[in-house]
Formats: C-alpha cells, structure tokens, sequence
C-alpha cells in the first residue's frame, strides 16, 4: 500500500489552488468540481455540453403536467431528493435540471451565463440599461436640429440585437421629422418586413406561448420587439404619409389599406393570444385575480386611458386614409372611413366638417341631415361651393373651388413607461416583481396643451384639432397586454425561486447569494415601446384662394402663449392640395411642406 503523503496545496498562490493539476491536491478549493468536469463528454461541442446538462431542462416547460396551485406545486409533494417530480408539480424538469447539477459546476456555469449574457448583449438583454435611457439622447440631439447625427446614433443597433424593429421606426420616424421621407420610406420597408415575416411565423397556439417562457431565466427585454399592435399600424400610417408628401396617393393608397387590415387582424391575433395564455397560466395554477396590488396598478392605467376602446383602432389612420382615397377619386370609400375615424374622435371639428361635406356632395341627404343636426355650431362656409356640386365630383379640389392646405401636426413626445416593484406572495414568502406601467407621474400633459393657430398673410386661417392621444393608446395597449406580461412574470417569479432554493441546498450561502443575485440583476421590466410618436395628432383641413400665400405656423397654448413660430411661402394653383408637415419638440417647431397638383 502506497503511504506516501499527498501534495499539500497550502500556501500556494490562489490561482493554483483553484486550478491545480491534480485536483485532489490537499488544499484544493474546489476537487468536486473538477471531479464533475471529468465526468462530462468533453469531445461534444461546448454549446451541447453546457445546454444538455443545464438549459435544455432549465428552460423545457412545454412539456410540464398540469394541476395543482402554483403556490403548492413549487417543491412538489415529496421530500427534497424527488422535489419536484410529486403529483401536481408544475416545474418537476426545472427542479431536477438544478438538482443533478453538482454545485461547483452549478455555480462555475451560473457565473459564466451571467458573464456571457452582460458582455454579449451589453446588458440590453437583462434591461440594465433602460429603453428610455438609451433614447433620451436621440431625443436631444432632435430638439437641437441634429438630425443626422440622430440617425448615425440609432443605426449603430439596426441591423442586431432583440429591437432591430424597434430601432428602424426610430429612424424613420427622425427622418419623417426631418422632411427626408425617401428615407424615412426605405427604414419604414425595412421595419414592414421584419413585422411580416413575425406574423407570418407567429401562429398562435400553446406551443408559441411555451415557446415564449423560454425567456424565463432573464426577463422580456429578452425577447424581440416588433411592436405593440397600435404601433404597426401606425407604421402603415406613416409610410402612407410618407408616400403622399413624395407625390405618391396610389402607393399611399395601399398603404391605407393594408393599416386598415391590420387593425382588424390584430384584434384577432390578441384576443386568440390571451386566451392561449390564459389557459396556460390555469394549467399551472397560476390566478392573476388573487394580487391585489397587481389590480391597483391596472385600475389606474384604465382611468389614464379615458374612453379609449381599445388600442388597435385609431382616428388618424382612418382620417388620412379617407383623405387619400378622395386623392384618388374614390369619395364613397372615403366618407366610410371619415364615419370610422368620428366614432373615434367625436371632437374633431374637421372629421365633422368633412362628413357634413361629403354626405352632400354624394347626395346622402338623410345622412347629411342628421350630421347638420349633431353638428348645429360647426361652421361650414369653408365646404359649401364644393358641396354644392360645383367641382369635380370625387376630388378635394377643383376649378372652380381654389386650393386646399391641409395640415399635420405632432406634438412633443409620446410619454415612456416606468418600472414598478410590487411585493407579491409566493409560496408562503414575500418575492419581488418588476412591471412596465404607466403612473399620473410618467404621463405628461404637457404637450397635449399645445396646438397650432395658421394665419394666411395676417388673416387667421384656423387652428388644428386633435385628432387621436397617442398616449392614451399606448396605456390602453400595455393594459391590454398586462394578462399575457404577467402570466410570464409570475412564472418566471417561481423558477427562479426554485433555482434559488436548490442553490441553497446544493452550495449553502454561496449558492443562495449567487442565484439572489441574478434574480436581483435580471428582475428587470421591458419599458421598450415606440418613443419617437408624437404625444398626439392634431390636423387643420382649409379651402383657400389660387395664387401667392405666406402661412404663418404659431405654435401655441390652449391659453394663446406663443412658444415658437415658422412661415412658408407658396404658391398654389386652382385644384392643388398643400400638405404640411409640423412637429414640435421642446418648444421648436419642425415644418415641411409638399404640394399635390390636379391630374
């Protein structure tokens, strides 16, 4: 029998004992780690050995069992050796993935995941850096005319990463601003066809819900961005504008029509993806209905969304597709979606205007009647030759009725959501959430106080209406999807509670204080949404006389304090239609001006 004494490590530079040659050296820090390395198929890929021991059983939850209260199914029903594999478990691979990973590689792994994910993805996977952080410098270069160095800043990130979509309507929407629509046009095809190809991949079904809680470790930062439903119609809706100041209606047209199916297709594609949630979270014990504190903050999305039906519905979309459609000749399509576009926005004096005029001009007289009634304070003298019959029947402007200056104005930003934390119980213990939502503190008014008053030489022409609060849209969109974030939320809440608990076990305070750690790191909310919108799209719709006009652009309070002004000259010709484009940002105001001639 060999009585040689063993080599002794102690002493010895740190480095050398935590990766000695002889892992049994005494004085190792860490023999059962390598005894565990040892034992892994070194000759597979690293990719295979690492997710065939931890992130295949980590993550595989679409083939959990179902019953039982989430509360309950944590640990199972069995002692600590065959936790979670008792009847009624609901995460019995995630326990036993943890489980069988001997602890120092569990924590070697651990630590070198959460490495990787910081340097690879430069936090924006774990939400480090909040959305709204990285674009409040976009913001300022806008206020200060830097446009272009804007886009250079957005197009670091355009073509990677989990807001590749995100980033393109980013862009288009500065050069939109900007009066460059050819390129706004080009990022915005970009954007459409990433989104295309989403919807065409993204069938609803409880194989795609998931596949969705594959994200669980990290968070829904994790996850790529293609939009809230209400932003991608406004991608149609902007790419239609976008094609009306190039001089482009017929492919402004198709534009209209495709926003116009996606408003439908995407009610339906929510509604379809809630219930699939829904019954994914009732399989695994999971009542959204039993967090008060989760309701509280619902409560008060819903009074901040005032009246608003629902999100994948909005005014300005309708009106400017019945604008187009009157641009190229189509009056009865356009008075159906001037009708869509008031049961919307029943305040917009011109959407009443136009469905006083409209409604006569195509001899609705029953119809005209009734808005004549509604309507009883509206001026209409603006309307009254074309309505008559004089003109070109179809078209906005003719021969015989002058020019038409019709306006677009965006004003400020659209407001960013915030992260909350809320305390929630998890079996029997108090565990931390994060949530996006909007609060009365994070939602600014501000700029809904602004308009704009048109004057024509020293004649006052009229000031604009709101015509859709895209703040209101965006609440009404996070409220709406709170069911689907949630159901993720307090799933991912559970596994990692789980992890964090077998940590313990398996590697004592060590563990317990790594996997906290992550949870801490990675509990972070997804604040991403579109943030370069307006906060809400005012229009001003004027017949004015052929020849030479000086419009003056006031950008004012609803009190009349005039915060910035701008002036174009142009001259106009019998039939032609003057689009301006107006944006305000930080008290400065953005103008562009194209001109549709007659055919």
């Amino acid at each position: 029998m060999n009585t040689r004494p063993r080599k002794t490590l102690r002493g010895r530079p740190f480095w050398k004992r935590v990766f000695p040659l002889n892992p049994h050296h005494r004085g190792s820090l860490f023999p059962k780690t390598f005894k565990s390395f040892g034992k892994m198929a070194w000759k597979k890929p690293f990719f295979k050995r690492v997710s065939s021991k931890i992130s295949a059983r980590l993550l595989n939850v679409m083939t959990l069992p179902h019953g039982g209260k989430a509360e309950k199914a944590l640990c199972g029903t069995e002692k600590p050796s065959v936790a979670g594999q008792g009847e009624g478990a609901i995460w019995p691979r995630i326990y036993r993935a943890v489980y069988l990973v001997p602890s120092g590689i569990f924590l070697f792994i651990f630590s070198a995941l959460l490495v990787s994910i910081l340097l690879v993805s430069g936090c924006s996977y774990l939400g480090l850096v909040s959305y709204p952080a990285r674009v409040q410098e976009k913001k300022q270069l806008l206020a200060s005319g830097n446009f272009n160095k804007a886009v250079q800043s957005l197009e670091k990130g355009a073509h990677s990463g989990n807001s590749q979509v995100l980033n393109l309507m980013e862009q288009s929407m500065v050069r939109n601003i900007q009066g460059d629509y050819k390129d706004s046009l080009l990022s915005f095809k970009q954007a459409l066809s990433l989104i295309q190809g989403y919807e065409d991949r993204a069938v609803v079904s409880a194989r795609s819900v998931s596949s969705q809680m594959l994200t669980l470790p990290l968070n829904d930062n994790a996850i790529p961005y293609y939009g809230y439903p209400f932003e991608r119609v406004l991608v149609n809706t902007y790419q239609a504008m976008n094609y009306l100041f190039l001089e482009n209606p017929q492919e402004a047209r198709v534009e209209v029509r495709q926003a116009d199916q996606r408003q439908t297709k995407e009610l339906e594609r929510h509604n379809k993806e809630v219930s699939e949630y829904q019954k994914w979270g009732d399989g695994k014990g999971i009542d959204l209905d039993s967090y008060p504190q989760v309701q509280k903050v619902r409560e008060e999305m819903q009074d901040l969304s005032g009246s608003s039906l629902n999100s994948f519905q909005n005014a300005f979309t309708y009106y400017l597709s019945g604008i187009i459609y009157e641009l190229n000749g189509e009056a009865n399509d356009a008075y159906i979606d001037y009708k869509k576009a008031y049961t919307l926005s029943t305040g917009c004096t011109y959407i009443q205007a136009d469905l006083l005029r409209l409604s006569r001009k195509l001899g609705f007289q029953e119809e005209y009647a009734e808005w004549a009634s509604r309507f009883k304070d509206l001026p209409t003298a603006d309307y009254e030759k074309e309505a008559s019959g004089t003109g070109t029947a179809g078209k906005p402007g003719s021969s015989d009725s002058g020019a038409e200056v019709i306006l677009f104005y965006g004003a400020g930003f659209i407001s960013q959501k915030q992260q909350i934390k809320l305390t929630i119980p998890i079996h029997k213990s108090l565990v931390s959430i994060a949530l996006p939502a909007y609060t009365r503190q994070s939602v600014h008014t501000e700029d809904g106080d602004l308009l704009i008053q048109v004057l024509d030489s020293e004649t006052p022409l009229g000031t604009t209406s709101q015509v859709v609060n895209l703040d209101t849209l965006a609440i009404k969109a996070l409220q709406e999807q709170y069911p689907i974030i949630l159901t993720r939320q307090i799933a991912r809440v559970i596994s990692k509670t789980i992890v964090s608990n077998q940590a313990q076990r398996d590697a004592g305070n060590l563990g317990f204080i790594a996997a906290s750690l992550y949870n801490v790191i990675s509990e972070n909310a997804d604040l991403r949404n579109w943030l370069l919108l307006p906060h809400n799209i005012q229009i001003l719709r004027k017949r004015v006389a052929a020849g030479n006009h000086e419009f003056t652009w006031h950008l004012q309070t609803r009190l009349g304090q005039v915060q910035n002004t701008q002036k174009t000259s142009v001259t106009l010709k019998s039939g032609d239609t003057c689009l301006v484009n107006l944006r305000s940002i930080e008290g400065r105001l953005f103008c562009s001006v194209a001109i549709l001639h007659q055919t």
